[in-house]
């Protein structure tokens, strides 16, 4: 039979059937309603025989539908209850009585049923009562939702709302409406709306017709422009701007109609305002001591003053016939255009930048500029350009540059401009997406020229490989001297480091020209470095150690050379060598630690087990848990060495229990790596046999991945581990793909419930059901089940409501070290 179900608003969810309580007071009714119900699908959630159970039941339980006798036990009768149900828990009711009096259905009227059954009644009656119930319902809880959705949004718009009725009386003002008008909802509802809008000819004074009455009238949209005053009901008035249109169903029958009103007293004070700083802007721009521009946003000049015409020397009418681009520099062009683009997307209120000026008789001028887009409603007008010649700082500033930033032997870069020069070359190869290459650069035997010819004979090679230099580079690199014989170049805009190849070989057969010097020949060579952004660091720094780094090795090699930087290890091969050894150390030197976590019996609450979990007591990060480093154990295979620690510290400390009498099981992690390469089995008898445990004290924990069907290897190694008798739990069952065919085939002896399943299992119907469905599995195939990461009573409750077997998690104790966890198993036991 179909399943009656409740309409869903998620498109992947299942229909859940509707949830029904039947208030009937003869048993036998009662039972049979109840089976017909559970034939038809329904979900009866409980079944009573007097009114104040029913609404104690109906609070609890929120069916979605109410079968209710009239004449039930207690105080109260079917229709009073109902009266209670619907009015106070909004649930509805169908009636079901043999009664059928004109009395009784009166008084059962006034309680808004949504359905009324006389028995005896046919199965099909009764389903169709209740269909069309449910569907009652859900209609009236979607109208009041849209009532409640548009109401909303229109007390959040901005404009005054008003709604009338077809006779223009009120039915409903939004708060601004209330603002405005000076009326409140509450008192102007039903009223005629022309008493709440009074209207009136801004100039003439004459009384205005209610938009509303008027669109109702002529049956069609009408708008009224600001020329209209409209008084609030304490007499003060304001210029509004209003319209209105009537409302109809789809089939044309009128209903009313709305009224948007606007407030325009604030854009008329500011039209007014505008005009004012018009005038007074026209003064201030024509007689700014600052050259002033309006630029059209095609760039055309539209406006200037005398101080512009002055600074390019050219007339008010030829600078009017030209455009931005024909007065400015090339090289200036693409800067200044990203600058506009900025401004016209609002990312900034106004740019200040310095560009160079092509002027009539004067080359070139720069100028600071500054530059505001003037908008009109939000859309962009033009620019306003503010001019500042800085001519004079420019060239004050070039002369100190030279002093500060140059060398004084050779004129190249010195350091201090190398630095700028790296940082701007680096930040623009970081832009594009490019490679900046860094050489460093010795000549060879410059100490015996300077020993042999003297200093001046130095001078005169330095200068001599300065010169040589500009002429291997580009434009765009830069060629510093950072003292002595000590070169470096900054190559741009490299698309592969082979691109540097043919810079450099130019640079060396350059280089290798003999040099003369009053009639002596002084041979000369170079030794070249060279490093790579972003292949050998991301910062000026690195790149210039890497550099200096792969110099002393060509330099180390011969003369003549050059080296590529080549680093033995990257930072990320370095930091995987300092865990690797940090991890075998720790080994070494006993920094690891085994915490413990009880396992108990929720049906006594007593211990039957515990797991043991990894900690490491890194001697400078403290406390580590094995998210922070099994991962890299399992890379470079150190977990095998790991893992072959911990089964033997969780054997003897198991024996240890045993001992004290307390025979309780250990639990041990097994990662994918030991199974793989380690010889698990051999481990496990190894360490069995160590601390003399009896095997079946032992739990080996997997995860769902080693039953694949695709690895018969792992099926083969779980074989033999269940030969020697230890117990395998299946660990985070419900988060991986195993199939039931496996399960059975590997045959576990307990699933373990991932912690994802058992936090919202209270509260979360979907969580609910799978965890019981994992029980229910689980004890069919009559294996154990170990719920994981309990925190809290209700889940405790609900778990062992459930049967399941065994919970573990910090509602019953954390993890703790071994003597700790003695001491609470001493307390617990």
């Amino acid at each position: 039979m179909k399943q009656a179900a409740i309409v869903s608003t998620r498109s992947d969810a299942r229909p859940a059937p509707a949830k029904i309580l039947v208030v009937e007071d003869e048993a036998i009714v009662a039972l049979d309603i109840e089976q017909q119900l559970l034939e038809m699908g329904y979900d009866v959630c409980a079944t009573v025989d007097n009114g104040a159970h029913a609404i104690a039941l109906a609070r609890q339980h929120r069916p979605n539908l109410v079968l209710m006798d009239i004449v039930i036990k207690g105080d109260m009768d079917g229709v009073e209850t109902a009266r209670h149900i619907g009015r106070g828990l909004y649930i509805p009711v169908v009636f079901l009585t043999a009664y059928s009096d004109a009395r009784t259905v009166e008084r059962a009227a006034r309680t808004a049923p949504h359905g009324y059954l006389t028995k005896p009644f046919q199965p099909k009656e009764l389903r169709a009562a209740i269909e069309v119930a449910l569907y009652k319902a859900i209609m009236e809880q979607r109208l009041h939702e849209s009532e409640q959705w548009f109401a909303s949004t229109l007390r959040c718009v901005g404009d005054a709302v008003i709604a009338t009725d077809p006779q223009a009386r009120v039915r409903f003002m939004n708060p601004q409406a209330e603002l405005i008008t000076g009326w409140v909802q509450e008192e102007a509802l039903g009223t005629d709306v022309g008493k709440i809008l009074r209207l009136r000819d801004a100039k003439t004074g004459a009384r205005v017709e209610s938009p509303a009455s008027r669109a109702l009238r002529e049956n069609a949209a009408v708008g009224i422009g600001h020329g209209t005053l409209l008084a609030a009901r304490d007499d003060t008035s304001r210029p509004m701007d209003n319209s209105a249109a009537p409302i109809r169903t789809e089939d044309g029958k009128l209903l009313g109609a709305v009224v948007v009103l606007r407030d325009v007293s604030e854009r008329l004070r500011a039209e007014q305002a505008l005009r004012h700083s018009e005038a007074r802007f026209r003064n201030a721009f024509d007689f700014a001591p600052a050259g002033m521009a309006v630029v059209a946003l095609d760039g055309r000049f539209l406006q200037v003053n005398a101080a512009v015409c002055a600074l390019f020397g050219r007339d008010e009418a030829e600078l009017l016939s030209l455009r931005q681009e024909d007065v400015t520099h090339a090289s200036d062009m693409g800067m200044e255009r990203k600058y506009l683009l900025a401004l016209r997307a609002d990312k900034t209120p106004s740019v200040q930048f310095e560009k160079r000026y092509r002027g009539a008789d004067r080359g070139d001028i720069w100028a600071l500029v500054s530059v505001s887009l003037l908008r009109a409603e939000d859309e962009p007008l033009y620019y306003l350009y503010q001019i500042h010649d800085l001519s004079q700082r420019k060239e004050a500033e070039h002369q100190l540059a030279q002093l500060a930033y140059s060398d004084a032997l050779t004129g190249l870069a010195n350091r201090a401009r190398l630095r700028d020069e790296g940082e701007r070359m680096l930040s623009a190869a970081k832009r594009r997406k490019k490679r900046l290459g860094v050489v460093f650069l010795d000549l060879d035997r410059f100490k015996q020229v300077n020993d042999s010819l003297g200093h001046e004979a130095g001078d005169v090679l330095l200068q001599t490989v300065a010169n040589r230099l500009k002429t291997c580079v580009r434009d765009t690199d830069c060629i510093a001297r950072l003292g002595g014989d000590e070169f470096v170049l900054l190559l741009s805009d490299l698309e592969e480091p082979k691109h540097a190849v043919s810079i450099t070989e130019k640079v060396r057969k350059s280089l290798s020209a003999p040099c003369h010097y009053q009639g002596q020949e002084m041979p000369m060579t170079a030794s070249l470095g060279i490093s790579f952004y972003p292949d050998d660091g991301a910062d000026l720094q690195k790149l210039f150690r890497c550099a200096d780094s792969a110099l002393y090795h060509a330099k180390a090699e011969g003369r003549n050379n050059t080296r590529f930087y080549r680093p033995e290890l990257t930072a990320q091969a370095e930091a995987r060598l300092k865990l690797e050894t940090a991890l075998h150390r720790a080994i070494e030197r006993n920094e690891f630690v085994l915490y413990y976590q009880p396992i108990v019996a929720l049906s006594s609450g007593k211990p039957i087990g515990a797991e043991a979990l990894l900690r490491w007591r890194h001697p400078e990060k403290g406390l580590m848990l094995p998210d922070e480093f099994i991962p890299a154990a399992e890379e470079t295979g150190l977990i095998v060495e790991l893992g072959e620690w911990v089964l033997q510290q969780a054997a003897h400390e198991a024996a240890a229990w045993q001992q004290s009498g307390s025979p309780l099981t250990v639990a041990v992690n097994v990662s994918a790596r030991q199974f793989k390469v380690g010889a698990l089995a051999d481990t496990v008898r190894r360490a069995l046999h160590s601390a003399r445990l009896a095997p079946e004290l032992l739990c080996l924990e997997i995860t769902e991945q080693f039953l694949l069907p695709d690895d018969p290897h792992n099926l083969a190694v779980l074989d033999e581990l269940r030969r020697i008798g230890v117990q395998i739990a299946l660990d985070d069952f419900g988060v991986g793909y195993s199939s039931l065919s496996y399960i059975r085939r590997f045959g576990p002896s307990s699933v373990k419930i991932d912690r994802s399943f058992v936090r919202d299992v209270a509260d979360d119907p979907d969580d609910a059901a799978i965890v019981a469905a994992i029980i229910a599995m689980a004890r069919r195939l009559r294996i154990n089940v170990v719920a994981e990461g309990v925190e809290n009573e209700a889940q405790r409750v609900f778990l062992t409501g459930e049967s399941c077997d065994h919970a573990q998690g910090f509602y019953f104790a954390h993890p703790c070290a071994a003597d700790e966890f003695r001491a609470w198993l001493g307390a617990n036991s």
